[in-house]
């Protein structure tokens, strides 16, 4: 009796460590709001395009806590008319703003309110957000990041690049602090 105990222990724990690692879980798809929390961002991105697929529309993300973010979708559109996202993670500035700017040509948007840093297992800290593209026709956007560890030269960057025709969107912090800002596209 007792090890039979045990062993029903052992894979309900197996269990729960399967579903909170990022494993084969299912999503429930008939919720009005979706809950989507993982560490890698693969599964963030096969996870998210299920739940659009379905009519899911992000609207918030978050670091929780190490290398897992977070995002939160509500229910709001009816497929085939759904949104489309593309998560974007990396450790470096230069390739974020890069990446930015490809996806950006092919319609999609920053959602501000999904960027956030995460811990990387090796190398440290990583930028994380999500862009958007809208059902139909989207305007296009163009993408500045600037990063600094000088609040000073921030400051001045960030003055000239709004007199450029940017629009501030955000800051996230690491072991630097970034600003993305973003232009319509000619």
């Amino acid at each position: 009796m007792r090890n039979r105990v045990i062993a029903h222990l052992g894979i309900l724990i197996l269990s729960i460590a399967s579903a909170t690692m990022g494993g084969d879980s299912q999503l429930d798809l008939r919720q009005r709001f979706l809950l989507l929390a993982t560490t890698k961002t693969s599964t963030m991105q096969k996870e998210l395009d299920q739940a659009a697929a379905a009519g899911y529309r992000v609207l918030a993300g978050s670091r929780t806590r190490g290398p897992e973010v977070m995002l939160i979708a509500e229910k709001v559109a009816t497929p085939p008319a759904v949104y489309a996202y593309y998560v974007l993670a990396t450790a470096r500035t230069s390739t974020m703003e890069k990446e930015l700017n490809e996806v950006a040509a092919r319609g999609f948007r920053l959602l501000p309110r999904t960027m956030a840093e995460k811990e990387r297992p090796v190398s440290g800290l990583e930028i994380f957000l999500v862009m958007e593209k809208p059902p139909g026709p989207a305007a296009r956007y163009k993408y500045r990041l600037l990063a600094t560890q000088r609040t000073g030269t921030l400051q001045r960057e960030m003055a000239q690049t709004v007199d450029d025709g940017y629009q501030v969107l955000g800051i996230v912090s690491r072991n630097e602090h970034i600003v993305i800002l973003e232009k319509p596209a000619p």
